[in-house]
C-alpha cells in the first residue's frame, strides 16, 4: 500500500460479521478511512481471536498434492528460520495467498529504452516522487484514478492517461486528459492510437494483477483473469474439481 492511500470502498462494506469498526474503536467513525485505520481495525480483529497463534511465521509452503487413494493432502513448506523443508497430510486446504502480489506488465515497443521512471502500481509508494513531473497512467481502474488523483494532489505537472477500451469520463482538470491506447515510446515521447503522443517522465502500469500459484500442480490450480466470478469456484470459493479446496478473496472485488 502507499502512503496517503485511502479505503475506496465504505466500510459498511468491508466490516466483519464478529466485529464491528465501532466495537474496536469504541465510537463511529467516518465511512471512508484511511490506511492506517484500516490497518489498526484488521489487526485488532487478529488480536481478538488471537490468529498470529495459528500462524507459523517465516515459513514458505512450496508445493501442494492431492492423494486420490487417500483422500489427503500432502504440503510441503520451507521453514525459513530453521533452513529445513518438511510435509504434512491435510484433509483440506484453503489458498488465502490473494492475488494482489503478482503484477500484469504488459510490454510495449520502446520500453527497454524509456528514459523515464516505468514501475508498477504494485511498486507505488508516494505521489511527492512525481512533483513537476508529467505522468502517463496506463489503465483506467480503480488505482489509475487513485495514482492519477494522488499525483495531482501532490503537485505534479500533468496527467495522462491512456485507455484501451473507453476513458474513465470524469470531468478532469486541465492538465489532465485521457487518450487512447499506448502504441510505442519512443525515447520519452509516448505515441498513442489516436495519432497524438506526449513527453511523459514517468509511466505508471496499473494494469492489474495476476492469479499467480507456484505451489499448486495444474489439477488444482485456479486458471483465470480477474473478473466477478469463475466457473471453477461454487459460490466463488469451492474448487468444483476438488471440494475439499477452497481459494479465498480470487473474485475481483468492488470494495478492495
Amino acid at each position: 500500500m502507499y502512503r496517503y492511500l485511502w479505503s475506496n470502498g465504505p466500510k459498511e462494506g468491508l466490516e466483519f460479521a464478529d466485529y464491528s469498526f465501532e466495537e474496536h474503536f469504541g465510537k463511529q467513525i467516518a465511512s471512508y478511512p484511511p490506511r492506517a485505520v484500516l490497518f489498526d481495525y484488521i489487526e485488532g480483529r487478529v488480536k481478538k481471536a488471537n490468529i498470529r497463534d495459528w500462524i507459523r511465521f517465516n515459513t514458505a509452503v512450496r508445493w501442494i498434492n492431492y492423494n486420490n487413494a487417500s483422500k489427503k493432502f500432502t504440503v510441503t513448506a520451507h521453514d525459513y528460520s530453521a533452513d529445513t523443508s518438511y510435509s504434512e497430510e491435510f484433509d483440506h486446504v484453503v489458498v488465502a495467498s490473494g492475488h494482489f502480489s503478482t503484477p500484469n506488465v504488459p510490454h510495449y515497443e520502446g520500453f527497454e529504452t524509456f528514459n523515464g521512471r516505468l514501475l508498477h502500481a504494485h511498486d507505488f509508494r508516494d505521489a511527492r516522487e512525481f512533483v513537476d513531473k508529467d505522468i502517463l497512467i496506463l489503465g483506467t481502474s480503480y488505482s489509475a484514478e487513485d495514482i492519477g488523483s494522488q499525483c495531482w494532489k501532490y503537485g505534479c505537472k500533468s496527467v495522462t492517461v491512456a485507455h484501451r477500451t473507453a476513458p474513465i469520463g470524469f470531468e478532469w482538470p486541465d492538465n489532465w486528459q485521457e487518450v487512447s491506447a499506448l502504441t510505442r515510446v519512443d525515447g520519452k515521447t509516448a505515441y498513442f492510437k489516436d495519432r497524438s503522443s506526449k513527453v511523459v517522465d514517468a509511466i505508471i502500469l496499473c494494469t492489474g494483477y495476476k492469479h499467480h500459484f507456484t505451489f499448486l500442480p495444474d489439477d488444482l490450480r485456479l486458471k483465470t483473469a480477474n473478473r466477478l466470478a469463475t466457473a471453477d469456484l461454487y459460490k466463488g470459493i469451492a474448487w468444483i474439481h476438488n471440494p475439499k479446496l477452497f481459494y479465498l478473496g480470487m473474485q475481483d472485488q468492488w470494495f478492495t
